[in-house]
């Protein structure tokens, strides 16, 4: 039989986007290549995209339901049928809710990845429970859920028109994509050679090499820095005096708040000279339409979080950058079903939600709870017991936040249920395994949910290997299991069809288009005003203020340093991985090497390190072995870290060598957090270096 060419797009390995060809040979994915006619990744995919089917027909990956025996972690199974599978879950859960209520039940889920996560949402909606837990207090929603509150959106660069600046703030699209924008975008952007860059990162990147500009910040800094900037285009009337006037509120106030951040001042604490700081603030003000492109990075910094992001978009805001072609804009949701009806939102349970939140004194308005925060509930029993853990495409042993609290505290469950494509860490202390599809082996909706302005078509092209489910099919199945069939579908490809009913195509149709669009449309406001209680850019926030939080923005200094620990540890994510994913896939170890801690040349001479030498990093909180990697690309007091290793190869016995190099043992899960948004410090922390 000839083999066909199947289009779709690359997923799992991050949130997707990149347009792909699969050659499909008698039922059996043979080659993948780059599809050069989509039209946004325009022939570009990276090392995990070309590892797709490695990942695919990899001999480890999970194939059957399978049941713990013997001691939790002990490394012993027995496989079980799917029908099993689901009365256990069920059972378990029902169980949990009769005893304890439906508090006693939580929900942990990774990086949206499809429909399966929504799909999530609405399960733990109808079933009561106000425990859904996301890493969002660390990734993403520091940046949306503060543009809501400023300016109704979460804005994004708009790579679409030209723009004579882009500022890079805490962001590597070369390496890591930003929940749907694409490196690729930001090449075209700079391919016109008047478009002028800035790049504010620790490290000198190779996109930080080729910048008009790069401001070497210290790290966790990144709030004194977004208001010295503020203070320079007040103070010499650079803003946009037309659109502060007409649509914002609290310029004055902020104009008497920013007087404490000058960039002299500033400069000592950002280690950024202060001319460039006022270089820096002058070109992006001037540069109308500027684009600012903002990432992870800035979300991890912790207990001023909320307050840096709000900064920020107060930042494009005053400069005239919002939802201007070419600047930061309010992308159109494309015609599907609304995500509150499909996650049943009307179905919350609002007072539990409000206990949690009062309890921890964070935002009531975060639409999960802090993984962190998770954690520490488990472990206090406070403000209710959790008893039973559900994680779907996560790991939580290695991305939360305090490992070792993590670990107590999953030990601790009494049923820890774990959907995964290959064992874990965190799956090898489960008492219930799942073994789940990755994309090709199901038709998906990408990218639902996210605030993009579009939805992708991932349509199936290969039968599941094994007896693997998709992630949304165990959900809907589960949810019909315990009863709420009113509530879910006969079959997942039903749920397809209902998001894409306002479409007005069906899913066959939709996979032959392959991208679903919203209206391209600027200067929304000038119509509709903002999304916000006053229709306005809210510089003085109501919403914050009526929550009993500091409405306008402000900064802290950092501490001085600690003699035992007087090196400032931050991180950063590999190219070739998703966060902690893959670590089976040979071609992708091959490529990255063994996870480093990366060192200036001085710090190395003064420790007798020499590149390749076994290092520990020590922190307040733990300690981890890597491999040093000297580079003069970093500043002398700053030492880089690789995020989200395990070892599949050291065996379930040791779960994977969870505690050798896993950056997290480096944090805390526990105070201080951001007040707003539970944010706790995944960087910016003090350490030392040791010879191994």
């Amino acid at each position: 039989m000839q083999g066909q060419w199947i289009r779709t797009h690359c997923a799992r390995f991050d949130h997707g986007g990149c347009g792909l060809k699969i050659l499909v040979e008698n039922g059996h994915a043979s080659r993948v290549l780059p599809d050069k006619m989509n039209p946004r990744s325009k022939g570009y995919i990276c090392p995990k995209g070309f590892a797709s089917l490695e990942r695919i027909y990899h001999p480890e990956r999970l194939l059957y339901p399978m049941k713990r025996r013997g001691e939790r972690g002990e490394g012993k199974w027995e496989r079980i049928s799917w029908d099993s599978a689901l009365d256990y879950a069920a059972d378990a859960i029902m169980k949990m809710i009769e005893k304890f209520g439906p508090e006693s039940i939580a929900f942990a889920m990774g990086a949206p990845k499809g429909v399966e996560y929504l799909l999530t949402m609405r399960l733990a909606n109808v079933l009561g429970t106000p425990n859904l837990a996301t890493t969002g207090s660390v990734c993403h929603w520091p940046r949306e859920l503060m543009g809501r509150f400023t300016c109704g959106f979460l804005p994004v660069p708009d790579y679409e028109n030209p723009t004579r600046c882009i500022l890079l703030w805490g962001s590597n699209p070369f390496h890591t994509n930003e929940e749907g924008i694409l490196g690729i975008h930001l090449k075209r952007s700079l391919d016109n050679s008047s478009t002028k860059l800035i790049v504010i990162d620790p490290y000198e990147t190779e996109i930080a090499k080729r910048a008009d500009l790069w401001l070497q910040i210290r790290p966790g800094t990144d709030d004194l820095l977004a208001l010295a900037f503020l203070n320079v285009i007040i103070h010499e009337n650079l803003y946009d005096m037309d659109f502060v006037k007409r649509w914002t509120i609290g310029f004055d106030a902020l104009r008497e708040s920013i007087e404490t951040y000058s960039p002299e001042r500033v400069s000592k604490w950002t280690w950024i000279p202060e001319e460039k700081i006022r270089q820096a603030a002058k070109l992006y003000a001037e540069s109308r339409p500027a684009a600012l492109h903002w990432g992870n990075a800035l979300d991890n910094n912790g207990f001023n979080t909320s307050q840096t992001c709000r900064s920020i978009v107060i930042l494009m805001a005053v400069t005239g950058n919002l939802d201007a072609p070419g600047g930061n804009v309010q992308q159109t949701v494309p015609p599907v079903m609304s995500l509150r009806k499909f996650m049943a939102t009307d179905m919350s349970t609002s007072d539990l939600k409000k206990e949690f939140c009062a309890y921890y004194g964070i935002s009531p308005r975060l639409p999960f709870i802090p993984s962190s925060l998770l954690i520490e509930t488990i472990l206090k029993k406070l403000p209710y017991p959790i008893k039973s853990l559900i994680v779907q495409g996560s790991n939580p042993l290695i991305t939360y936040a305090g490992s070792q609290n993590v670990f107590r505290a999953l030990k601790t469950l009494d049923c820890l249920i774990v959907s995964e494509i290959f064992m874990t860490p965190t799956a090898a202390l489960a008492d219930l395994v799942l073994p789940v599809a990755t994309n090709m082996e199901f038709d998906d909706i990408g990218l639902y949910g996210l605030p993009h302005g579009y939805v992708q078509a991932r349509p199936k092209i290969i039968e599941p290997q094994g007896e693997c489910w998709p992630d949304m099919k165990i959900v809907n199945e589960l949810g019909n299991r315990l009863g709420f069939r009113k509530y879910f579908w006969e079959d997942t490809a039903q749920c397809l069809e209902e998001i894409l009913a306002p479409s007005g195509m069906n899913y066959k149709q939709f996979s032959q288009v392959g991208t679903l669009e919203g209206e391209k449309k600027y200067y929304k406001y000038r119509d509709d005003g903002f999304r916000t209680p006053s229709g306005k850019v809210e510089i003085r926030s109501s919403i914050l203020e009526r929550d009993g939080y500091a409405p306008v923005p402000f900064a802290h200094v950092p501490e001085e340093r600690d003699q035992a620990f007087p090196l400032i540890m931050t991180s950063a994510k590999a190219r070739c991985f998703f966060h902690s994913a893959y670590r089976h896939l040979d071609s992708l170890r091959e490529k990255h090497g063994k996870p480093k801690a990366t060192i200036h040349p001085r710090t190395a001479f003064q420790h007798k390190i020499t590149n390749g030498d076994t290092v520990d990093v020590v922190t307040r909180n733990g300690r981890v072995h890597l491999e040093a990697s000297i580079s003069e690309y970093l500043h002398p007091s700053v030492v880089k870290v690789d995020y989200g290793w395990w070892f599949p190869e050291r065996g379930a016995k040791s779960l994977f060598g969870w505690a050798e190099s896993n950056t997290n043992l480096l944090t805390s899960g526990s105070h201080p957090f951001d007040p707003v948004l539970g944010t706790t410090p995944l960087r910016s922390i003090p350490c030392r270096i040791e010879k191994g």
